[in-house]
């Protein structure tokens, strides 16, 4: 596992920095949950593109994993949408 994250450290290092810039921005838009919902679409859009360009790099990708990021990416936003309402 640390050999795996050494070798991907960039990646996550950017999927780190973008959790904590979405978490920064949902938390200031507070009053605006309208605001809210666009950020976590495009936090979910944005995880989205980083899992499957990430595993393209390393040439491990395939349908399944595909489906994976996107039905991740769409439960987590509509988990947020839906605390937002």
């Amino acid at each position: 596992m640390k050999i795996f994250l050494k070798s991907h450290q960039l990646a996550y290092l950017f999927l780190f920095a973008l959790l904590a810039l979405f978490v920064y921005l949902f938390m200031n838009a507070w009053p605006n949950r309208q605001m809210q919902r666009y950020i976590a679409i495009i936090f979910g859009a944005l995880y989205f593109m980083w899992g499957v360009v990430s595993h393209t790099k390393s040439k491990k990708i395939n349908s399944e994993i595909v489906f994976e990021y996107l039905s991740i990416s769409m439960l987590a936003v509509l988990i947020i949408v839906l605390i937002t309402l």
